[in-house]
């Protein structure tokens, strides 16, 4: 008896920009909206990693807002404190953040086949936040793994 593979259905995604070179997928599932958010809207809160700017009311719900570049160690990404920040604001379950990221660069579907590991000589800190690389228009973007992000975010691990 052989066996039919099973065909894997394309992923859509999300793509953002930190900086001027990184950048990032998201499932499109997780997605829910896109924001500006002005930084006195975010209330503050102590005791926390300084990647997490504080919790803002989006809809009469809060939501955490995430300095992803912060939360990455990505030298030079961090917008101005003083102007809005575009954000894009992600679920799974009942967490919500508000990912604060320099560009949308819009939706795109990617067929599994095009989705390769993370490269074995980046940090094992890293590779465990990506689910792997994905291929757009020929350039390479790392497809967030929401899960693992909260999961170092509940640990309060933000160091690679």
């Amino acid at each position: 008896m052989t066996r039919t593979p099973v065909a894997v259905p394309p992923q859509e995604c999300f793509a953002v920009r930190l900086g001027k070179n990184v950048r990032l997928a998201l499932p499109a599932e997780v997605v829910r909206e896109v924001a500006q958010i002005s930084p006195k809207e975010i209330c503050p809160l102590p005791g926390v990693p300084a990647a997490l700017l504080g919790v803002v009311n989006r809809s009469g719900q809060l939501c955490w807002v995430l300095d992803l570049a912060v939360f990455l160690r990505l030298p030079g990404a961090t917008p101005n404190e003083h102007l809005p920040m575009t954000t894009v604001v992600v679920t799974t379950g009942n967490r919500r953040l508000a990912w604060v990221v320099t560009a949308l660069e819009g939706l795109f579907t990617a067929d599994q086949s095009q989705i390769v590991p993370m490269p074995p000589q980046l940090h094992a800190w890293y590779r465990e936040l990506f689910q792997g690389l994905v291929y757009r228009r020929g350039e390479a973007l790392a497809l967030v793994s929401l899960t693992a992000v909260l999961a170092r975010l509940a640990q309060g691990d933000t160091n690679a």
